[in-house]
């Protein structure tokens, strides 16, 4: 019994995080409170608040289990020497994370951005980006950066922009990867 009750709160907090991501993303971070969760949720707002101390928490438990698949997307760039194929594939490991369980967690940590720039965990994930970022870059200099940085955005904007970019999800995924490759990886450079 011990066993499925345990199971049971597990499946309530993600349930909880999942719908809370959606709002935050949805309506943004500010305007989301505990009690609307709860609400979409069908739980009460003590039940929430028995996983969660608060937003901030909530937030961050999401942000905490992202962070090691991100890290080891980082290692796995940094382990290979830098070339077009290296950046490549580290793309292509982000749009893997973004198509999967982390998705919601990355595309609200990019929709929201502005307004989480004064949370801890938002400014940990931040720094993480800038690593990866930095793994990604074509050459020294904001150019070179800025390519990376783009890279990684069209790969959350194809999740995070479906109405406005049209399309299937697969379309648009494969979509972001063509522009993540002219980026960082041109055929006619590395």
């Amino acid at each position: 019994m011990p066993e499925q009750a345990d199971r049971r709160r597990t499946d309530t907090r993600r349930r909880v995080r999942a719908i809370a991501l959606k709002m935050f993303t949805e309506q943004g971070y500010e305007l989301t409170s505990l009690t609307q969760v709860a609400k979409q949720a069908g739980v009460t707002r003590q039940a929430v608040l028995h996983h969660f101390a608060n937003k901030e928490e909530l937030l961050t438990s999401s942000y905490e289990e992202l962070l090691p698949a991100l890290d080891a997307v980082i290692e796995s760039a940094r382990a290979h020497p830098p070339s077009a194929a290296t950046r490549m594939r580290a793309v292509e490991e982000f749009d893997t994370l973004v198509r999967g369980e982390h998705g919601a967690s990355l595309v609200c940590a990019q929709v929201n951005e502005h307004a989480l720039r004064g949370l801890a965990a938002a400014r940990t994930l931040q720094q993480r980006l800038g690593d990866l970022t930095r793994a990604l870059a074509t050459g020294e200099g904001p150019e070179g950066m800025m390519r990376g940085r783009l890279a990684l955005s069209a790969v959350v904007m194809a999740a995070a922009r479906g109405r406005e970019l049209g399309g299937r999800q697969a379309e648009r995924h494969a979509a972001a990867l063509t522009v993540a490759r002219s980026l960082i990886a041109p055929e006619t450079g590395s």
